[in-house]
């Protein structure tokens, strides 16, 4: 139905047989883009829509084909969207900012948008050419680094009761992973054996408990140790009845 489209295969030739064949254009982000950007308050949408679909298209371009990596329209529009509250989170108690001034501050939460969004995803050796791909498109900038020194300091403190090493990459990671979870439903942590990821993840679950005071979670479940009904849910198609 949709071929080549990451997560779906194509239909047997025996079924192809009883559809019709539709022809559909290639959408145009550009546009797509400069309206979402607009509907999320950002006035100078129409020189900026052309440069953030152009960061996508070069990253899809230039980086290792990787199976979690997505520059789509889906990934775009998660960006666009984040970029807006960024922007009002930037504009938060300031009196009425225009003109340059506004250009500028809404070129920056884009920036950082962008980060907050494709660095957390990057291989060790695409970081460098994301960096060589937003210098190009946004002359002058550097990839944003995670900030929240509320969380970062209570990381600080739960490493050296486990006696973890407070190594800045790390940190970045924990926090870029409290960014995705934020911004996404469902979140994989990918790596070789031995990086920190159920280190990372257990440390940001105990670091927001104590800064947000709330009592946090976690269950640790076998996949294959379970049916597909029970992992995800059913519907029962008589009563209608979700059950989890």
């Amino acid at each position: 139905m949709n071929p080549g489209y990451a997560g779906r295969s194509n239909l047997p030739d025996n079924l192809k047989t009883l559809f019709r064949s539709v022809a559909m254009v290639v959408p145009d982000r550009n546009l797509i883009a400069q309206v979402m950007l607009y509907s999320q308050g950002i006035v100078s949408a129409e020189q900026l829509s052309g440069k953030v679909v152009d960061l996508f298209q070069s990253c899809e371009l230039e980086m290792s084909k990787q199976s979690h990596y997505d520059f789509g329209l889906r990934a775009l529009k998660t960006l666009l969207v984040s970029a807006g509250g960024l922007k009002r989170k930037a504009l938060e108690g300031q009196v009425a900012i225009e003109g340059e001034q506004l250009s500028v501050i809404e070129r920056e939460v884009l920036i950082q948008g962008a980060c907050n969004n494709v660095v957390p995803k990057l291989v060790a050796e695409d970081m460098a050419i994301f960096t060589k791909v937003l210098d190009n498109i946004f002359p002058g900038s550097e990839v944003a680094k995670m900030e929240d020194d509320t969380v970062k300091a209570a990381l600080t403190n739960i490493c050296e009761e486990h006696c973890y090493v407070t190594a800045e990459n790390w940190l970045q990671k924990v926090l870029q992973l409290k960014q995705v979870l934020g911004m996404r439903h469902g979140v994989m942590l990918v790596g070789p054996s031995g990086v920190g990821k159920s280190s990372a993840l257990h440390a940001l679950m105990v670091a927001l408990e104590k800064t947000e005071e709330v009592k946090g979670e976690m269950y640790i479940i076998d996949p294959k140790a379970m049916n597909k009904d029970s992992l995800y849910g059913v519907l029962d198609g008589t009563t209608m009845e979700w059950t989890d």
